[in-house]
């Protein structure tokens, strides 16, 4: 029976060694079955797009980076999971089910999205889980935002990108020289300029609109326009009309039609959204740096300053959690 039993044990341990753990997260582990599954609908989703799953290293398979990106997933989501449960959150459901309906309309039904997952040796059931575990990543961002962030910090952000909330709508008259220019400026009024602009300024796209270049976010506007152009119409008051102003396409007279600017209370949900993803980045690395993290370098380690699983160069493998002697890896 001794004898017997020590068999049994040594077939345990085999059973085991062929199949360590992909990764252990402060005590739950990522199974190599959950990571080959996982990887498998990675590639799956990746390829829906176009797009590669995960960016090989030199000399690396595509497949390993695929691997990596799946597992870096994985252990991020290990983290989000801890959090949730604490929180008492869950994935929106609505938006999980919105998304595999999508999937379906973009693989031609859902008959279509079933039996390209069967392909795959996937099931439809393991593609919902995974998209329910990966929208849970939005509501822990959501939630950590809010709360972090104070009103004073949200007006902060506001503030610092006023741009993103305000409306402007320039108009602008185009002519080839300084001297047309100055004609069209010393005779341009608010009220003429539109006619002006339709009878004189070349510039194709606004002269039979005006002169205008209709309404635009302000932010957009600095970074679609000119320089010169931008500043010269940026330093206008509503109503006023700028003197000549020459830029790379000729000379301009620019009036500032009107600005409007949303009020925060009108977009705080959006100062908000905006700002989310950096909180999330900052409190994912910060547990990434805490939280006891051991990945098995068959698959890569764990860069704690990224938080992403990068590849081995050491090709000591002795032990499936061996340490890595870097401050920045996983122990």
């Amino acid at each position: 029976m001794l004898a017997f039993a020590l068999l049994a044990m040594v077939l345990l341990a085999a059973c085991d060694a062929a199949a360590p753990a992909a990764a252990e997260v402060d005590g739950a582990t990522i199974s190599s079955d959950q990571l080959k599954t996982d990887t498998a609908m990675f590639d799956f989703l990746t390829s829906l797009s176009g797009s590669p799953c995960g960016q090989p290293d030199d000399g690396e398979t595509q497949d390993s980076a695929c691997v990596r990106l799946t597992l870096t997933n994985l252990i991020q989501e290990e983290l989000v999971k801890e959090y949730a449960a604490g929180a008492h959150l869950q994935a929106d459901h609505q938006a999980v089910t919105n998304a595999i309906s999508q999937i379906e309309s973009a693989v031609g039904g859902a008959k279509a999205l079933d039996g390209k997952l069967a392909e795959r040796g996937l099931t439809r059931a393991e593609l919902v889980a995974l998209a329910d575990r990966l929208f849970l990543f939005n509501t822990v961002q959501d939630a950590l935002a809010k709360a972090s962030l104070t009103d004073e910090r949200v007006q902060a952000l506001y503030e610092q990108n006023i741009g993103d909330y305000t409306t402007i709508e320039v108009a602008h008259i185009l002519v080839p020289t300084q001297k047309e220019a100055e004609e069209i400026a010393a005779e341009a009024t608010p009220k003429n300029f539109a006619d002006l602009a339709a009878k004189r300024s070349q510039d194709p796209g606004s002269a039979s609109n005006g002169g205008s270049l209709g309404p635009i976010v302000q932010s957009s506007f600095v970074a679609g326009y000119d320089p010169t152009f931008v500043q010269t119409a940026l330093a206008l008051q509503p109503g006023q009309i700028s003197e000549p102003v020459q830029t790379q396409f000729g000379w301009h007279v620019i009036y500032l039609k009107s600005r409007a600017v949303t009020p925060l209370a009108d977009v705080r949900d959006q100062v908000v959204a905006g700002a989310a993803g950096g909180v999330f980045q900052t409190w994912l690395l910060d547990r990434l740096s805490a939280a006891r993290i051991r990945v098995n370098p068959r698959y890569g380690m764990l860069d704690r300053a990224t938080g992403q699983v990068v590849t081995v160069r050491s090709t000591n493998t002795d032990s499936p959690f061996r340490p890595t002697g870097s401050p920045s890896v996983s122990p």
